[in-house]
């Protein structure tokens, strides 16, 4: 599930500075959003998956016929009045620089988000549903307890939820927990109210979460190590060294390998070198989500894990 999702249109440029007219090189939509990310993610490692989202407008429509006819992907869609923002991502090239321009968050009306939750709690009760992702920001005030909702509804189904959020939608959960949360150091700061986390910081959150009934926390620092607190185990998680091309969407094809490597019914540390294997696979390609399994299978021999 992606609750704020875009057009994401990358525009190639050579050497620019603000107030150029800049002539673009090369230019390519796809449809971003985290959730959509897993699920490209989650196709490459062989899993059948369906976006969900809101879509709308233009933008939307176009969103929509990107998903079926580009990704192969069957989405579960809700219609909203709002258009489907637009990202412009503008990348310079022969340079790993890249800057984004973001549209307004869209307004989703209550009919529309409650909407969604009844079409996921259809989906849910359909067989062969084996997980729930909820991924990334809540764009409205409408949105903010959806993932709160669809957590309960699943864990009722026993369906294992991963969750990959920040800001209002983590701070409107209450009751069920999901089964994974991961986030980065600085949605980690934003939870705890600091301005930045260290490592103590960082074990006391994930030891809050698993009293919460976590059974896996993750809170990653980019090619840094990430901690991860796997039942009662913690553990530290250097990423292997990779010529890094691209970091957007390392986070999502990590969600993507942690839900392959659970339903696998791995033990813990292959669980956790496959996310994380996942996360250097997808930096090391431009395009978000689009990991190769080989060299994800590679890549986990490469990284280094300690359990203390």
């Amino acid at each position: 599930m992606t609750l704020n999702p875009c057009l994401d249109k990358t525009l190639v440029v050579p050497g620019w500075k603000p107030g150029d007219s800049v002539r673009g090189k090369a230019v390519r939509d796809v449809v971003g959003g985290k959730g959509n990310n897993v699920a490209r993610a989650l196709k490459r490692l062989g899993r059948s998956s369906r976006p969900v989202t809101f879509l709308g407008g233009a933008a939307g429509a176009t969103c929509r016929a990107l998903l079926a006819e580009v990704d192969g992907l069957d989405p579960i869609v809700v219609e909203t009045r709002s258009t489907t923002r637009v990202i412009l991502t503008v990348a310079t090239e022969g340079t790993t620089d890249q800057t984004a321009f973001f549209d307004p968050d869209p307004a989703i009306s209550q009919a529309e988000a409650d909407e969604l939750v009844a079409q996921v709690e259809r989906a849910l009760s359909e067989p062969g549903v084996e997980a729930l992702t909820l991924s990334g920001s809540s764009p409205s005030p409408t949105t903010h307890g959806v993932y709160s909702e669809l957590i309960s509804l699943a864990r009722a189904r026993r369906i294992p939820v991963f969750l990959d959020t920040y800001g209002p939608a983590l701070e409107a959960i209450w009751g069920f927990w999901p089964t994974v949360i991961q986030m980065n150091r600085r949605e980690a700061a934003m939870r705890l109210g600091k301005p930045s986390v260290d490592d103590e910081d960082v074990v006391r959150l994930l030891r809050d979460w698993r009293r919460r009934g976590v059974a896996c926390g993750i809170v990653t620092d980019g090619p840094d190590p990430a901690l991860v607190q796997f039942g009662d185990v913690l553990y530290q998680v250097a990423p292997p060294e990779i010529p890094l091309k691209n970091p957007i969407g390392s986070g999502d094809s990590l969600l993507a390998g942690l839900v392959d490597g659970w339903l696998k019914g791995s033990e813990p540390e292959a669980v956790i070198r496959r996310a994380v294997a996942c996360a250097a696979a997808n930096a090391s390609v431009w395009d978000a989500g689009a990991i190769e399994p080989e060299t994800v299978e590679r890549l986990e021999d490469e990284l280094e894990l300690e359990a203390f």
